[in-house]
């Protein structure tokens, strides 16, 4: 049996006296529960058993913030079914407190997949992590911010006719807003791929469409242009790049100490970034310290077009 986080953080926003207080609080000791459901949140990490016992078969831990619907109470122990997995358990009833009902769409079966697949992605705009394929605010857990990377198992068909991604959890994420190295020709936003062989270029795609393409200057000797898949993590459109933040110093051999650097969007978290290159023409060619240099149009253009999150694919 496995067990998902079910991220109920309103929870946690409950008084001191609501968190503390007993199972007994939540419903009265009994067998099956008539009337309304009865819910609960795992106060702390807590292990779920086959039966009433600690020396029943355990099935694993779950984590603390795990919302369960109380069947009912043999002993110490509440017999409680997760509504994430669809599965029934024990676990110990001192460790339960007070929960609130989970959203509708955590108990309608979710759609057969359309493809299956395990592959990483990487969120490129603000999505939703959500329990159903659906944009309703009811589904969401919550907000994925970009340059997220996910385990991806599979697609589905959402409720509103749009493709989704079915996460390793078992959330979803709207697909257009998830770019897969490897099923490219699936993404449906815009994405950078770098091409280091001479003369090296930058090609702009949008889905699996060529938007724009052009020559790039790139790193050159011990410190050349990194290769995999990036993502823009930030953008200054105007800045001072001196050579002492990256461990050269500025009066030393290779130093530099530049001003008014135009349209830098950095993917790397030290430093490496496209940008405006106002002092080399060596496009297509190494030159640099591991950036991308481009001209005045080409920086301008992609500085409109690109934002943070959007995909860098550089290999040679």
């Amino acid at each position: 049996m496995s067990f998902h986080t079910a991220r109920h953080f309103a929870f946690a926003m409950l008084v001191a006296g609501l968190l503390l207080a007993p199972a007994a609080a939540i419903a009265a000791p009994g067998t099956d529960q008539p009337g309304p459901a009865t819910w609960a949140v795992t106060l702390n990490r807590v292990t779920a058993y086959s039966g009433p016992s600690a020396e029943a078969v355990a099935f694993g831990d779950m984590p603390a913030l795990v919302t369960l619907q109380v069947l009912g109470y043999e002993g110490d122990f509440a017999h409680v079914l997760d509504p994430r997995s669809r599965t029934e358990s024990y676990v110990a009833s001192d460790q339960l407190g007070p929960g609130e009902p989970p959203t509708r769409y955590l108990f309608i079966p979710p759609p057969a997949l359309t493809d299956e697949f395990d592959a990483r992605g990487v969120v490129t705009d603000a999505a939703p992590l959500a329990v159903y394929p659906t944009p309703a605010d009811e589904a969401a857990e919550r907000e994925l911010n970009p340059n997220t990377w996910l385990t991806l198992t599979g697609t589905v068909n959402g409720e509103d006719g749009s493709r989704w991604y079915r996460t390793e959890s078992g959330d979803f994420v709207p697909a257009d807003a998830v770019f897969v190295p490897a099923r490219t020709e699936d993404f449906s936003g815009r994405w950078l791929d770098v091409n280091l062989s001479t003369p090296a270029r930058v090609y702009a795609y949008e889905s699996d469409g060529l938007v724009n393409s052009f020559l790039t200057i790139k790193g050159a000797g011990p410190r050349p242009t990194p290769v995999g898949v990036f993502t823009i993590l930030r953008r200054v459109a105007n800045e001072t790049m001196n050579s002492d933040t990256i461990g050269i110093p500025r009066f030393g051999p290779g130093g530099y100490y530049l001003t008014n650097v135009l349209f830098t969007q950095y993917f790397t978290g030290d430093g490496a970034s496209l940008h405006y290159n106002y002092w080399s023409s060596a496009w297509g060619y190494p030159g640099s310290h591991g950036c991308l240099g481009l001209t005045y149009k080409d920086s301008a253009w992609l500085w409109a077009w690109a934002h943070v999150g959007t995909p860098v694919v550089i290999h040679y």
